[in-house]
């Protein structure tokens, strides 16, 4: 092979080398003869359509790429069918946690729920009378599942939250369809309300659920623009001391679309949507001047300011406890994650409420009050 032969076979090679290299680009895959379902709000799944059959694609990671579950839901299954194809409507139904209760209080439909894992503050007087009468089992929490009382109740599907692990791998075994309920990675209030189109296509009522949020939707828009232009916008900081941190929402996160569209400045201005720790001295340089403090938390019945107080000496320094401006749901009270996921609008009215008292001259506030002095 002469020189010049040789300079070509090795630049062939070369671009060869790269060209095979390079990361292969994402395909996106569509379904044949299958029609997307438009959602106006949700981020974090879809829903894809053709006569009886069903996709479900849900996302439960926060990042935009990651696809964690994929069902198909069908009328009915064939023996051979995988863990994933589940037959709806499931009359057999367990949930791992208040918030997927939620949206089948909203849906009305109780009767389907076989199991539960913890009925701790739980508020909902028709589900704790179920629980009473042994209608719906309790079945313990993740990392110490009763699995002979799974096993009898036979469920056809399992929800369960992503954020939480252990015992979830001793449930797949057992091959029972196990669906991420990920309403909590949604960025708006809205979208995460919508989640209640997901939860139906279990109960075969889609045309409910499109009906309870169009109606959620409408009245959580005309709330928001009546704050549209308020002149002044109160600052508002969220949560408390707990093990040693004070854990704060993040600027992009969900609460911080809430007390934006209440009218409201929120005090942490980042990008971050979770939720993360600081220091009390950070929280107390950020927060100290603020006009109200929002609270949601299990504490004793009747808590008043002063027992707050006990609990952090330092909680007097800040401009919201004195002017008792601090907004508080205590959930030993207050059916807050049994219905919050699904009432946007709301708590949208407690906090314009609290913001805005002028707007809403006639309102009394569901989730949110102010603590007693003494």
């Amino acid at each position: 092979m002469n020189s010049i032969n040789r300079k070509i076979f090795i630049l062939g090679f070369t671009l060869l080398t790269i060209v095979s290299c390079k990361p292969k680009q994402k395909k996106q895959i569509k379904h044949l003869g299958f029609k997307q379902i438009e959602l106006e709000y949700a981020e974090k799944f879809k829903i894809e359509k053709k006569q009886d059959t069903t996709l479900l694609t849900i996302n439960a990671s926060k990042k935009e790429d990651i696809i964690t579950e994929k069902y198909t839901l069908v009328k009915k299954k064939s023996p051979n069918s995988s863990t994933n194809t589940i037959q709806v409507p499931c009359k057999r139904i367990i949930c791992l946690s208040s918030t997927q209760l939620a949206y089948l209080i909203e849906l009305d439909d109780l009767k389907d729920i076989v199991a539960i894992n913890s009925s701790r503050y739980l508020q909902n007087k028709k589900i704790v009378a179920l629980l009473a009468s042994g209608k719906i089992k309790h079945i313990g929490k993740e990392g110490n599942f009763q699995l002979e009382t799974i096993i009898a109740l036979n469920p056809d599907v399992i929800f369960v939250s992503p954020f939480k692990v252990g015992g979830f791998d001793v449930l797949r075994n057992m091959n029972i369809p196990l669906v991420p309920l990920a309403a909590y990675n949604e960025k708006t209030p809205l979208g995460r309300a919508e989640w209640v189109k997901m939860m139906a296509l279990f109960l075969g009522n889609s045309h409910k659920a499109d009906s309870i949020f169009e109606g959620t939707k409408t009245r959580y828009n005309k709330l928001k623009s009546l704050c549209k232009n308020v002149k002044k916008r109160p600052k508002v900081f969220s949560g408390k001391m707990r093990s040693g941190s004070w854990y704060v929402p993040g600027g992009n996160s969900f609460y911080a679309h809430y007390f934006r569209d209440a009218g409201a400045e929120y005090i942490i201005k980042d990008t971050i949507e979770g939720a993360y720790p600081l220091d009390f001295e950070t929280i107390y340089q950020k927060a100290a001047n603020c006009d109200f403090w929002r609270i949601v938390n299990p504490e004793k019945i009747g808590i008043t300011l002063q027992g707050l107080l006990s609990q952090d000496a330092r909680y007097k320094d800040f401009k919201a406890f004195n002017n008792n401006n601090i907004m508080f749901c205590n959930i030993r009270e207050k059916p807050y994650y049994e219905e919050a996921a699904v009432k946007p609008d709301v708590l949208l009215s407690d906090y314009i409420y609290f913001f805005h008292p002028q707007l809403l001259p006639n309102y009394k506030p569901v989730f949110y009050s102010r603590m007693n002095k003494n």
